[in-house]
């Protein structure tokens, strides 16, 4: 016996030659002529690559637990979901041994080595990293949204009151946190021009709409997304440097794999909710800010298999796997930044910022929807992300009698500090009913290495609607509402572009 490769080939003496035909004949169909491996090299790119090794893998395992080329009903041997994985792989494998000119072919697609390689990469299973971005994307998310929440404190908080001893109904901004009006003495304050008293208590509402695309890469497909996020809460000003608060959050989030750029069609519905405590601390110049975080975040996936047939004894392949899964993730964020004024109504701010957040994926089993054998067996996923931001906040302050109007420019550099790309194993469900060590036959997929760096930059507003005002002798002034609203805009993502406008309100009282 002659071993080339993967495979082998029996070599008869003439002497053995006739006296063994039958048995050959009989053996012949139990030979696997590893043909997918010995096509390594030739297919389109990595994926297809792997799907083939995967596929060829898979092949053998079952063979040697007794599935055999030629049978075309389950048997003891090689029976229930054993047998609707056989066929699966076996059509793969008997198109390879086509192509290579080895081994059974009764099963063949027919096609060439591009519908060959077409084929392989639809039983990939590279969609199954889509959980994963959008849960470490939601993570940050609700990590940027809290960011544009305590900025729009500091900025647009309660230290704004009505002057109404000079100006009836025209808004004052105090020039620091000291409760100063900024004007004369006033039915709000005391004769030394201060508030006797502000309501500790804020309430705020944030809205956001995300949106955007992945390009086509080897490892990855081609889609669409968008999302709605909602979030609220409320913050306890301590003193006037320091505020202790809570968000919670919930967001919607739809995906849509784009089969005109990527071998891929289905799509993944997401749903959020986050739990994120808050502090912040604020002096005449510097500030700093800490919160730390929970989310739940549940899946909905379907994922089409699809390719054709040239074979007529063969049929085309046309199904759907559905799956659902959920995922839980821990962050923390802490910011530390400088306002230094150089005229009295502007404000620039340099800061950095430090964002961890950690996601595990639940493992998860698909059902094939016509039980043609491509559901897989998923297995966890752990992601790890570390940033770090260096920052530049520019702020006007517009005083009217409208109220307090203070546009902004905030642009950021982020680093990843966690760039590495990380693996997904999976196999096939039915397969592993047969298979001893389901190891030997796992597809594992590698994804894209995340950005090591990219830009974001905001433009935004905020204004103070209503200032505080006393309604009683002896009360805290309340009734303050303030508003933002920002646009921001991610730069320099290798395969992304995203775009988030989001804006918000927050009420005293």
């Amino acid at each position: 016996m002659t071993r080339y490769g993967s495979y082998s080939k029996i070599i008869f003496s003439p002497n053995l030659k006739f006296a063994c035909a039958a048995s050959v004949l009989l053996a012949l169909p139990l030979q696997s002529h590893a043909s997918l491996d010995d096509l390594a090299g030739s297919f389109g790119n990595q994926l297809e690559e792997l799907s083939a090794a995967s596929n060829q893998a898979t092949y053998d395992q079952l063979a040697l637990s007794g599935c055999t080329d030629l049978q075309v009903n389950a048997t003891e041997a090689c029976s229930g979901g054993a047998f609707i994985s056989w066929q699966t792989v076996r059509e793969l494998v008997h198109t390879g041994n086509e192509l290579t000119g080895e081994g059974s072919t009764l099963f063949s697609l027919g096609l060439d080595l591009e519908g060959l390689g077409f084929s392989l990469r639809w039983t990939a299973g590279e969609e199954f990293s889509a959980q994963g971005d959008m849960s470490n994307s939601f993570v940050g998310g609700q990590l940027s949204g809290l960011a544009s929440r305590i900025s729009a404190l500091r900025h647009g908080g309660s230290r704004y009151a009505y002057n109404q001893h000079e100006n009836t109904g025209i808004l004052v901004a105090a020039k620091y946190l000291d409760g100063k009006t900024g004007g004369g003495a006033s039915a709000d304050s005391s004769d030394d021009g201060y508030i006797k008293a502000w309501s500790p208590w804020g309430s705020f509402l944030n809205a956001s709409y995300t949106y955007g695309s992945r390009s086509a890469t080897t490892l990855g497909d081609a889609f669409d997304f968008d999302g709605m996020d909602l979030s609220g809460g409320v913050d306890y000003r301590y003193d006037n440097h320091q505020v202790f608060g809570v968000m919670l959050g919930y967001q919607s989030e739809e995906l849509d794999f784009d089969s005109s750029k990527s071998i891929v069609d289905g799509g993944v519905d997401m749903t959020g909710y986050s739990i994120q405590p808050f502090y912040l601390y604020q002096s005449d110049s510097w500030y700093m800010s800490l919160s730390l975080g929970y989310q739940m975040m549940s899946f909905d996936m379907d994922r089409s298999i699809r390719y054709p047939s040239l074979n007529p004894d063969v049929e085309s392949t046309d199904t759907t796997a559905v799956s659902d899964t959920d995922a839980t993730g821990f962050s923390s964020s802490s910011t530390f930044g400088y306002a230094f004024n150089p005229l009295s109504e502007v404000s620039i701010e340099p800061y950095m910022t430090f964002d961890y957040r950690n996601v595990e994926v639940d493992g998860y089993t698909e059902q094939d929807l016509e039980n043609d054998g491509f559901d897989f067996i998923v297995s966890d996923q752990d992601i790890d992300s570390l940033e770090t931001a260096y920052g530049l906040k520019l702020q006007y302050i517009l005083a009217s009698s409208y109220g307090v109007f203070i546009p902004y420019v905030d642009m950021q550099h982020r680093i990843q500090h966690k760039d590495e790309s990380r693996n997904i194993e999976a196999f096939y469900v039915n397969a592993s009913e047969a298979i001893g060590n389901i190891q030997d036959a796992a597809f594992t997929l590698p994804t894209d290495d995340p950005d090591s760096s990219y830009q974001v930059y905001t433009l935004g507003l905020s204004t103070v609607i209503q200032g505080a005002q006393l309604t009683g002798d002896n009360t805290a002034a309340s009734g303050g509402l303030q508003a933002f609203a920002n646009i921001r805009f991610f730069k320099n993502l290798a395969h992304y572009t995203q775009t988030q406008i989001a804006g918000g309100l927050r009420y005293e009282f």
